[in-house]
């Protein structure tokens, strides 16, 4: 393949708050140091993976308002700009205009548009019609787009600087996840998701990137702690910015692997050495001081990373069985089922609390084929995916199969939610009233804008090469 031509400035900016003035002074201040002039339609990706209410949930999971408000701003101000329109995919299991609203998005692009001198929406991709475009990549020779972002003549992105439960941070480069529908997205949402990930920079390959790492989110990408970094990092080179963002973390780019996988595949800068650093921390070593803000790497800061220790640290009488993908494989995928047992258990921390594992039911979870039999010791077995579905147990109260491949935390939360023994986000009338309503809503927006029928066209396989 031929790799996107590196461009390896990062501008680093201090920003101790979000104070949307400011922010609109520093995007300003990126785009006339980077000689970005959008023009003619122009498309913002934010990371919206999740949003609940916030007084549950908190507010760290995705792009903060202020700063996709301000950004919106610069952008229709633009003299060539003929539309901004600011569109996501949430993650599976979530209409995004459920995410949408209880990010407070509606509202922030509602006061932009306003004001602005060009059209300004927000889209529900999952919502718009796709066009297909050609990846000829690992695992895509093609993919769908939602029309917004396909027929865009300029893209911004706008990363949320994050940990991640299982490819250890998300910022720029792994935003692209949310450029796929969910047909296309679980696509190898597997063992070979980082491949998966470096396909999608060909399409989706950002002239400008804003990265959110004012507060960053620690522990669980859609379940984050905040910590206050006060940093905001732009760029022209999603991998540069996220090689920056990385190192903030107290990462390297073989920590990362998608980041890795992106360099064995030609694109660059390979190292964060090779970055060059301007604004107001201009070293590696201003860099790594101000890292020490988000400090200490404890158990906060991996939380749900590693799913048995969190059981053990909450108390809980229940047990994670993990094998490989097929028997006798050795190595076990870390980046399909597992992680929706790690978001589906981060949730229910934060909306059960912390004390309710430890008067949990005793339950077992199976994903994988493991070379063992599973003993339930008298307890319900749950089978996650479709490869758990051949492991040997005895001794269980009840097995209960959740036959998808790759399983969501969504999957998890209506199939066995309830059976946990704790209060469930699945049983709160007021939770899934609003998103039943969603989804709805967005039934209807997908009959109205005619999705709906090239969905139904479409079922029944999968791109070629997919």
């Amino acid at each position: 393949m031929t790799a996107k031509p590196a461009n390896p400035v990062v501008l680093v900016r201090r920003c101790e708050g979000y104070d949307a003035a400011a922010i609109e002074r520093l995007v300003v201040e990126g785009m006339e140091r980077f000689g970005y002039r959008p023009a003619g339609k122009v498309f913002v990706k934010p990371n919206v993976v999740f949003a609940g209410d916030p007084k549950v949930f908190g507010r760290t999971a995705y792009t903060d308002p202020a700063l996709v408000g301000a950004c919106l701003r610069v952008l229709a101000r633009g003299p060539g700009v003929a539309r901004v329109t600011m569109g996501e995919n949430s993650a599976i299991g979530f209409p995004t205009r459920h995410c949408f609203r209880h990010a407070g998005y509606y509202d922030e692009v509602e006061r932009v548009a306003r004001a602005a001198r060009c059209p300004v929406d927000l889209v529900c991709m999952e919502e718009e019609p796709r066009d297909t475009v050609a990846v000829n990549g690992v695992v895509h020779q093609s993919l769908r787009l939602a029309r917004s972002l396909a027929r865009a003549d300029t893209k911004v992105y706008l990363p949320k600087l994050k940990c991640h439960c299982v490819r250890k941070m998300t910022g720029a480069v792994k935003l692209n996840i949310g450029i796929c529908c969910a047909d296309d997205r679980a696509i190898r949402h597997d063992f070979m998701l980082d491949e998966k990930i470096v396909d999608l920079l060909t399409v989706g390959w950002p002239d400008f990137v804003v990265m959110d790492a004012i507060d960053v989110g620690v522990g669980n990408e859609a379940f984050p702690t905040p910590r206050r970094l006060g940093l905001v990092l732009m760029g022209t080179n999603p991998l540069a910015v996220d090689l920056v963002g990385a190192r903030l973390l107290g990462l390297g780019v073989d920590d990362v692997p998608y980041l890795a996988a992106a360099v064995r595949r030609g694109y660059g800068p390979a190292r964060v050495e090779e970055v060059v650093l301007e604004g107001d921390l201009t070293s590696l070593g201003a860099l790594d001081e101000q890292a020490r803000r988000v400090l200490p790497y404890d158990d906060e800061f991996h939380a749900w990373q590693d799913v048995q220790h969190e059981l053990d640290r909450l108390g809980a009488p229940m047990r994670l069985v993990w094998g490989p993908h097929r028997r006798g494989a050795g190595e076990r995928c870390e980046t399909g089922c597992v992680m929706a047992i790690k978001m589906f258990l981060a949730s229910y921390e934060k909306y059960a609390g912390p004390a309710a594992f430890a008067t949990a039911k005793p339950v077992v979870f199976v994903v994988g084929k493991p070379d063992e039999v599973v003993d339930g010791r008298g307890a319900e077995v749950f089978l996650i995916g479709t490869c758990a579905q051949a492991a040997r147990t005895v001794n269980a109260k009840k097995v209960v199969p959740v036959d998808h491949c790759f399983t969501t935390a969504s999957d998890l939360t209506f199939a066995i939610g309830t059976r946990l023994g704790m209060p469930a986000p699945s049983r709160d009338a007021k939770m899934v009233g609003g998103l039943v309503r969603d989804f709805a809503r967005a039934g209807v927006g997908k009959l109205f804008s005619r999705r709906l029928l090239q969905d139904l066209g479409r079922r029944g396989g999968h791109e070629q090469g997919d």
